[in-house]
């Protein structure tokens, strides 16, 4: 081969190589500049988990979201076990079963958006409050009534209000039970994984093309505070594309959201205060009355129901604050009560 061939030939070589590492560079500048706006999101790629002999960890059970402040999302059609019971996902990846897009007449349609509490953290479906609710409402069988739970475990409040107005028709509801808890002011249990920029061990370009099944390179864990007590919070310490999903201010803002969505579509809110051992904190209290939302306090329906019930236990155990059957049942009895006297 001649020596012009081979020149030639290296020079097509290091041409193409240099090229590819240009295309490389200007794709991670380019991921970089849009990361904070999570537009680059490969969402619902991964199969519907179908193992409901087996036990799952929450990671394995959710997916990445297209909206923005949703940040995750439980994966539809899916039926395993998690938190040692069954839990089954509809076709719109809500934990409950499947209701009909149009809403039939006369019906009430109820949302709930919560977190795991909600979603029946270790509780066996039929003995989650939201299902409770549902059932008892309907006993009279003067008003038929829908109670649809969108609640995912790790949700805070600008997630849930983000959940009802990008996945809920909102012409259809009729009413909101927004359950507030401890860590809604915190970040969600995962955020999206930032990619290391400057690594050599993948290419961008080609994983832009390859098939998501896996959460590793997608997903992590949120950051937890100082104390190893909960995620972070304070809006100055969580990495920057999240400030506007934790904090008072956050919560405020989302509440505000709701109040005008509530305004355009006509619905009635509910804000849930479920914890009867911790009431919520005067800001949610002050903000919630400003709103003209109505609240249901489970605090005193849990002290009537321990006068009673000596031996009740309000948590799962001792090492798991999330409410037991019977917790459940009393929620529900509040709200049952609250529905009722709207209706």
């Amino acid at each position: 081969m001649k020596r012009n061939t081979i020149f030639k030939i290296i020079s097509i070589l290091i041409g193409t190589f240099l090229s590819l590492v240009l295309a490389e560079v200007v794709y991670r500048v380019y991921h970089f500049a849009n990361y904070a706006d999570m537009k680059d999101i490969r969402a619902g790629t991964r199969k519907p988990v179908v193992s409901p002999d087996r036990e799952h960890k929450l990671g394995e059970i959710i997916q990445l979201s297209v909206h923005r402040d949703i940040i995750y999302e439980l994966i539809p059609s899916s039926k395993y076990r998690f938190q040692n019971v069954l839990v089954e996902t509809n076709t719109a990846g809500f934990k409950d079963r499947e209701y009909p897009s149009a809403k039939q007449p006369k019906t009430v349609r109820i949302i709930g958006l919560g977190d795991s509490v909600m979603f029946g953290w270790g509780v066996p479906e039929s003995d989650c409050y939201l299902t409770k609710l549902e059932a008892a409402l309907n006993q009279s069988g003067e008003i038929p009534f829908e109670v649809i739970n969108t609640a995912v475990p790790g949700y805070n409040t600008v997630m849930e209000v983000a959940t009802l107005e990008q996945k809920m028709d909102l012409g259809t509801v009729d009413m909101v039970i927004i359950n507030f808890v401890g860590n809604d002011l915190d970040l969600p249990n995962f955020i999206r994984k930032k990619p290391a920029y400057f690594g050599t061990k993948k290419s961008f370009i080609l994983q832009r093309f390859e098939e998501n099944d896996g959460m590793d390179r997608d997903l992590s864990e949120a950051p937890f505070n100082e104390t190893y007590t909960g995620y972070l919070r304070d809006p100055d310490k969580v990495p920057a594309e999240y400030r506007d999903l934790v904090g008072e201010q956050a919560y405020i803002r989302a509440m505000s959201r709701l109040k005008e969505l509530q305004g355009k579509y006509g619905f009635k809110v509910i804000v849930l205060s479920s914890n009867p051992m911790d009431a919520a904190p005067s800001f949610v209290l002050e903000t919630c009355e400003k709103l003209g939302f109505e609240m249901v306090k489970v605090m005193p329906y849990w002290a009537k129901y321990k006068d009673a019930n000596s031996d009740a236990i309000w948590q799962l155990s001792k090492a798991d604050g999330h409410p037991s059957i019977v917790g459940h049942a009393v929620i529900a009895e509040a709200l049952k009560e609250k529905i009722m006297a709207m209706f």
